[in-house]
């Protein structure tokens, strides 16, 4: 059986082999942010944390935390580009788009980081795992491509949830001393508004958005076509993860009921 290490490094590998498919310093950037990540957690390591279970999974919790808070913000600049853009420069970039260039460099970087977290620590649950694959292949062509600069602003704020999430997760560990509270199911209920807003409602409309722009991107090249078809099965698993968060989100209301 390979070892996570073998596994890890083949990873990286292949990263950095794709990476460098990019422009020099597009592939820069993506590596510079996926090394920053790493970074980011082994100064979390070497700080003094409260006990908890799990440590090493709430410590990658908490850059995902810096990574969602970081594409919200460049996602708001990503919608504020929009006027910008001539008819086909959202879909077919002639160059022009920028933000959703940089911030796109900067989320595959920190999927690539991820993934290798989840190899090295043998944490591979499939469903995580196919999704950062997926946006892992799909954000590099993209970018080597230079499409789709308008659809990114509405799949980065997607991210807005993982705070939340991230939340909820910490909070849980409270019930083990009793202090739990009220804590868990607030944020539960945050995460599923904030889930079902973005990466439901909002990605179903960047959707329709992506199809009434059809004859702006039907020209392109075939991958473009496989791009869209990965987007569409990112939006089933999140639908699948939608039918999950709407029952804890009932669960936290009826114990906020009991209480």
């Amino acid at each position: 059986m390979t070892s996570p290490v073998t596994l890890t490094l083949a990873a990286a590998a292949s990263f950095v082999a794709l990476s460098y498919l990019q422009e020099a310093s597009c592939g820069l950037l993506i590596l510079g942010t996926t090394l920053s990540y790493g970074l980011v957690y082994g100064a979390l390591k070497a700080t003094r944390e409260p006990p908890i279970a799990r440590q090493s999974e709430w410590r990658e919790r908490q850059v995902s935390t810096v990574n969602a808070v970081l594409l919200v913000c460049g996602s708001l600049l990503c919608f504020a580009e929009w006027p910008t853009y001539d008819a086909s420069e959202g879909w077919i970039s002639q160059g022009l788009a920028y933000w959703p260039v940089t911030f796109a460099a900067l989320f595959v970087g920190y999927l690539q980081w991820d993934v290798l977290w989840m190899l090295y620590h043998s944490s591979l649950h499939f469903d995580e795992l196919a999704h950062h694959l997926l946006f892992i292949a799909v954000t590099h062509y993209v970018l080597w491509g230079r499409y789709f600069a308008r659809p990114f602003a509405w799949l980065s704020v997607t991210e807005l949830s993982t705070p939340f999430l991230n939340c909820r997760w910490r909070a849980a560990f409270l019930a083990a001393t009793g202090s739990k509270g009220r804590a868990y199911d607030t944020c539960s209920l945050l995460f599923a508004s904030a889930f079902l807003a973005t990466r439901a409602l909002g990605y179903g409309m960047g959707l329709v958005d992506l199809w009434l722009a059809r004859d702006l991107w039907r020209p392109a090249h075939w991958g473009l076509y496989v791009v869209i078809a990965l987007v569409h099965a990112g939006y089933a698993l999140n639908l699948v993860w939608a039918s999950k968060v709407v029952g804890a989100a009932r669960r936290a209301m009826k114990s906020g009921h009991r209480e």
